[in-house]
């Protein structure tokens, strides 16, 4: 073979001219017949052809990669050869297409072409990475890991924009007398109570709706595909479910847990999220003037009449 290379260098001298890397196989043969000082010095740059045993099992790596091109599936064919000396990693790119009576090989170090594409692309993650750990931050309560106030607007900015035709309800969920839990076992239960409290709620919602906590001991439930009603009863077997619940406190005692909520449809309680915030945040009042512990829908009706029993109650004091 090497016989074959030495009697062709006269015929193809001129290429060795050029400084683009070069070699030529037969297009019959499987067989190399030609490779200019530049593809010698390309390689001889990694070791690899340095000796008789090095230059076959090059050309060996070669002739398998245009083992394509002889069996007619395809004209051309790129393809990197990697080859490890002395601790350093080399990438060769080839590109070989056929021509005439010959199967042309150019070749090209893109060592650094691929480190760089690599750091750019661990850059390019690592960067992706921190973006989404600042999002998640951003949009995340960091005591209840739960959504916050940031991510239920977008969310609920999201579902108008998806859906024309959007029906859903909107829930202000306020754990009773959170307040009692601080006081008498200290705020580091009164953190626990309220991790529990969403870990069980977000257990017994559906997929399709979202939970957030907007302040407090004061959440936001979005239940999609739901009217007024029907999102009532289901926050109404929550809140049952939540009080079956017993906590053990730090004195031993056993903590029982309820909330009040107060429910606003979209599209007929209100159009955007800070009226219908605005109106369940009413029906919520309600319910904490009426017992706590119970699930009070909005209702504009109920509300008028509640004003004109305030108001009668003011007149009645006044006149006395």
């Amino acid at each position: 073979m090497q016989s074959t290379i030495m009697a062709n260098q006269s015929e193809f001298a001129s290429f060795n001219l050029l400084k683009q890397p070069i070699a030529l196989f037969s297009a019959v043969k499987k067989q190399l017949i030609f490779k200019n000082e530049s593809f010698d010095k390309l390689y001889k740059t990694s070791g690899l052809a340095t000796s008789p045993g090095c230059n076959k099992a090059l050309e060996r790596k070669l002739l398998d990669e245009l083992d394509c091109i002889y069996q007619g599936t395809t004209e051309s064919h790129l393809f990197n050869i990697e080859v490890e000396s002395n601790r350093k990693k080399y990438i060769y790119e080839h590109n070989a297409y056929k021509k005439k009576n010959f199967i042309v090989v150019q070749a090209h170090d893109v060592t650094e072409l691929k480190k760089t594409q690599y750091l750019l692309n661990s850059s390019n993650s690592m960067l992706e990475k921190y973006s989404n750990e600042m999002f998640m931050l951003a949009h995340t309560d960091p005591l209840t890991k739960t959504a916050n106030r940031r991510a239920l607007f977008a969310k609920f900015d999201e579902l108008k924009n998806a859906n024309t035709r959007l029906e859903c309800s909107i829930s202000i969920l306020d754990i009773d007398y959170f307040k009692k839990f601080n006081d008498s076992y200290g705020h580091e239960f009164g953190d626990y109570v309220l991790e529990i409290f969403c870990q069980h709620i977000q257990k017994l919602i559906s997929p399709r709706s979202f939970f957030a906590r907007i302040g407090g001991e004061e959440f936001c439930l979005i239940q999609e595909q739901s009217d007024k009603e029907d999102s009532t009863n289901k926050i109404q077997s929550i809140l049952e479910s939540i009080k079956d619940m017993q906590l053990k406190s730090p004195t031993e005692n056993k903590a029982n847990i309820s909330f009040s909520a107060g429910v606003a449809e979209y599209g007929i309680d209100g159009m955007t999220l800070d009226v219908l915030l605005n109106n369940a945040d009413k029906a919520l009042y309600y319910a904490k003037q009426n017992g706590r512990s119970c699930v009070i829908p909005f209702s504009t009706d109920l509300f008028e009449k509640r004003a004109d029993i305030i108001y009668a109650k003011d007149v009645a004091r006044s006149n006395r």
